[in-house]
């Protein structure tokens, strides 16, 4: 008996009690690791696609100021780092004036073969 007239009883954990607090911490600590493991390749994905667009619309623009109208062309750029394969197409059947050539512009990163980014820019035949 203790000086307060009860049992003495130990104050804390029990050994069961605490492995199973670190179990369930395990648990959760492994969710928020797949979570973020998730959110990187998300973000490495859409900075991917964003800046396919980007050489998609530097493209599109290059068509706009040459002078020449190719059936096709293509090339690497690099930009933050990768290399980008791009190719531009023109579609024949793509407008119903004739006067305006509509191109499909499509960039790949080094490597892939799905495309990052596909745009559809519209020239005018005279430019």
């Amino acid at each position: 008996m203790t000086a307060t007239g009860k049992a003495g009883k130990s104050a804390g954990f029990t050994l069961l009690e605490v492995l199973i607090a670190l179990a369930l911490l395990a648990i959760l600590m492994a969710g928020l690791i797949k979570i973020s493991a998730d959110n990187t390749q998300n973000l490495w994905y859409l900075e991917n696609k964003t800046i396919a667009a980007q050489v998609a619309a530097n493209h599109a623009v290059q068509l706009r100021l040459d002078r020449e109208a190719p059936e096709k062309s293509d090339g690497w750029d690099s930009m933050a780092g990768r290399r980008w394969y791009w190719q531009a197409r023109r579609d024949v059947a793509g407008t119903l004036d004739s006067g305006v050539r509509r191109y499909r512009i499509e960039v790949f990163l080094e490597g892939d073969q799905a495309p990052y980014a596909g745009l559809i820019s519209f020239v005018a035949a005279g430019s």
